[in-house]
């Protein structure tokens, strides 16, 4: 678009600057105005180029920082771009800066695995459970048996306790046949956690017996969920136990021996 040219017998400079004194009735508004950042350099009766536009804006802030592990960090939003200059008289305002660009989001850390640990807790050679220990409160924590040494002729030696398998949650606790008997089976209360278990045992001499009954002993934890009965054939009995656990048992699978 063509200018309109601006006739006076004055400089240019004085005119306009004496019009914004007028407006706003102090030399203060004229440098409020701009005025002093106009270019006058034009002639009068010609077009006046004005100046260029000042610079782009400054450049966009920085990106953001991906995320950590764990759900991916969202990217850093880009920064605005600077307002552009504004042209002189009859000038092209200059462009604004472009925003920066927005950081990638880390990549999510892999959910952890929980992972039950088997265990396998015997006896030892030549000896046979009267009994189990550990620890419960809602559930079985840990679990360990009581063994003591099988003599030949069906009596048995001084009892001790095996190493246990499970976590440090729950109160301790411990329980074993009457004299003179051994564990040949267990009530188990499980589904994926084992809840509590009782003890059913007999003595050597009768164990041996097919149609011999078993003797019912409370146990350890607290009744929940399914109950099962385990028994070992006549003429064995508990001397290991096997399972998965990690702070809680979540198995017990007893291995039975010859009496």
């Amino acid at each position: 678009m063509r200018a309109h040219a601006v006739r006076t017998t004055q400089p240019l400079a004085t005119v306009v600057a004496a019009a914004l004194a007028v407006a706003c009735g102090s030399a203060t508004c004229n440098a409020i105005s701009g005025v002093d950042d106009l270019d006058f350099s034009g002639n009068a009766d010609t077009t006046g180029a004005g100046a260029a536009g000042g610079g782009g804006g400054t450049a966009g802030g920085d990106a953001g920082s991906g995320g950590t592990g764990g759900a991916g960090g969202t990217g850093g939003a880009g920064g605005t771009g600077g307002a552009g200059g504004n042209g002189g008289a009859g000038g092209i305002d200059g462009a604004g800066g472009a925003g920066g660009a927005g950081g990638a989001g880390g990549n999510g850390g892999a959910g952890g695995t929980a992972v039950d640990i088997s265990y396998q807790i015997p006896c030892g050679s030549g000896n046979v459970a009267v009994g189990v220990h550990g620890r419960s409160g809602g559930s079985i924590d840990r679990i360990g048996l009581i063994c003591a040494p099988l003599a030949g002729d069906g009596t048995l030696g001084t009892a001790f306790q095996t190493v246990t398998a499970g976590g440090d949650g729950g109160s301790p606790g411990s329980v074993i046949c009457p004299a003179s008997q051994v564990l040949v089976g267990i009530n188990i209360w499980v589904d994926t956690l084992v809840y509590r278990i009782d003890l059913l045992c007999q003595t050597v001499e009768a164990w041996k017996m097919s149609d011999a009954n078993t003797n019912a002993v409370p146990g350890i934890g607290t009744v929940h969920s399914t109950g099962y009965t385990v028994k070992c054939p006549a003429g064995t009995a508990i001397a290991e136990l096997i399972g998965d656990a990690d702070q809680l048992v979540h198995s017990v699978n007893p291995k039975c021996r010859m009496l």
